[in-house]
């Protein structure tokens, strides 16, 4: 049989094909294709076509063999996913956050101004950015000043490339009204591009729902507040959609909400919330009193502003616990002061977390400063004083701190991994890329079980997978 041009067919005589296929579901949750060898048989044989290969075994130990990077697997996940969407589908879904999720989150948020969404199962974007549009044109008047960030995330990754880019032919534009595709994209040849001010509090990034943790401890936001997960749980078998809603419950704050399809309800799976019922959509909360389908009464929100809307910054990164390292000095340094005294913490430093968590962000940045008036060789106490500037929204003085504390301490691990995040955010590509691979450099000689000081209980093997993955999010140059 000639391999350039492997049949379909001849996979259902492939010994080795039940257990390509078991593992293949078992490491995308792509449970959908459990009863539908016809279409998996079919992409599977494109890629056994394409790669010259003589059958089923060759191409699962080239699977097992590329675990670590993942590439192979990728590129049939790229065959077997949906990419197929549109802005603001599902209406009801939209006009259910416009007038009742986000006017509840804002009322519940009003002390710290911050919004965490995520878009999970993203696709090419058009729902990460219609949540963007909707909250900049549609509540900007509630929102001046807040926080917003938007996790977007999916399994695949040509997906999240053309997510990125922001371009979108006629057919995504189906169900939105004329007035507001020209106002937010701009005509590009056949295609229509984003406009940028849409982009500002997004982040795509790779993420597969069977596998890895949620992004909350990926990106350091503490908890979210609003979960899509659309049209993502159809292809998952029953075991695997209950899981997954139980992580995504416990990633959520209190009073947080959650969006599925519209043919996703399930009252069993989702026993854990609240169910809302509104005009053509169900949502879930999350609350200390689940049980049946409750209704809702609108809250009452302030008349709207006139200033501007304008993101807040992203991302935002908070405070973090003990342990924190011991302070040091860079290599070749002549210390003219006695070294600082080990932090394990200290009450200062335990009275500035308490102050972030509290959103009491002015008084957290006095005591920093007074604490570096005294300390200031001490790498630890700059790093607490830019995770209080960064929830301030002061970037330029968040970076500087960070190079302070890594300067000081050249092996501060995880102030190379914020610092690195930050700048991936402010699309700072190369110097985000810089970050990510002195994490790498420092982590090579720690073993995985590792706890990473001052890092939040990361061991060096998930901080270095986690960092691997950042490095790839970067665009491609």
């Amino acid at each position: 049989m000639s391999v350039s041009s492997f049949p379909t067919h001849a996979l259902s005589v492939d010994a080795d094909y039940p257990q390509l296929k078991e593992y293949v579901i078992a490491n995308t949750g792509l449970a959908y294709y459990v009863d539908k060898d016809a279409q998996l048989a079919d992409n599977i044989a494109k890629r056994i076509t394409q790669l010259g290969l003589p059958g089923c075994a060759a191409y699962l130990r080239l699977l097992l063999a590329d675990e670590l990077d993942g590439v192979e697997l990728d590129k049939l996940i790229a065959l077997l996913t949906i990419g197929e969407t549109f802005f603001f589908r599902h209406h009801e879904a939209f006009d259910a956050l416009r007038d009742v999720v986000f006017p509840d989150l804002i009322r519940r948020n009003q002390s710290i101004r911050k919004l965490r969404i995520w878009s999970a199962g993203c696709s090419i974007g058009a729902e990460p950015y219609s949540i963007a549009i909707l909250l900049k044109r549609d509540l900007a008047h509630l929102l001046l000043g807040w926080d917003i960030t938007i996790i977007a995330t999916d399994i695949n990754r040509d997906f999240l490339d053309r997510a990125r880019a922001g371009k979108y032919e006629d057919w995504a534009f189906r169900s939105v009204p004329e007035e507001i595709k020209t106002a937010c994209f701009g005509r590009t040849g056949k295609s229509w591009t984003i406009d940028p001010q849409y982009q500002e509090c997004i982040s795509f990034q790779y993420h597969n729902l069977v596998k890895d943790p949620c992004p909350t401890l990926r990106n350091h936001v503490d908890s979210f507040d609003l979960i899509l997960c659309r049209n993502v749980t159809i292809y998952f078998s029953q075991d695997t959609i209950r899981n997954l809603v139980q992580e995504l419950y416990l990633n959520m704050i209190e009073g947080g909400w959650l969006l599925v399809g519209h043919s996703e309800p399930n009252m069993e799976i989702y026993r854990s919330f609240r169910a809302v019922n509104l005009v053509g959509a169900v949502l879930y909360q999350k609350t200390t009193e689940p049980g049946a389908a409750s209704p809702w009464t609108m809250p009452v929100l302030p008349a709207p502003f006139s200033e501007p809307f304008k993101f807040g910054p992203v991302p935002t990164v908070p405070s973090v616990p003990s342990p924190v390292v011991a302070p040091k000095f860079p290599a070749g340094r002549e210390r003219k002061v006695s070294r600082a005294p080990v932090l394990v913490p200290t009450p200062e430093l335990t009275a500035i977390q308490a102050m972030a968590d509290q959103g009491d962000l002015e008084k957290a940045a006095k005591l920093c400063e007074r604490l570096l008036e005294r300390e200031k060789l001490n790498p630890a106490v700059h790093f607490y004083y830019a995770l209080v500037l960064e929830q301030m929204g002061r970037r330029s003085e968040t970076q500087e701190a960070l190079r302070r504390a890594i300067y000081l301490d050249r092996s501060f691990i995880i102030a190379h991994y914020y610092l690195g995040l930050i700048q991936q955010r402010l699309r700072q590509s190369k110097d985000a890329f810089r970050c990510f691979r002195n994490v790498l450099t420092l982590l090579s000689g720690l073993h995985e079980d590792q706890t990473i000081p001052a890092g939040d209980e990361f061991t060096a093997g998930e901080l270095r997978q986690l960092t691997q993955m950042h490095m790839e999010a970067l665009p491609r140059t």
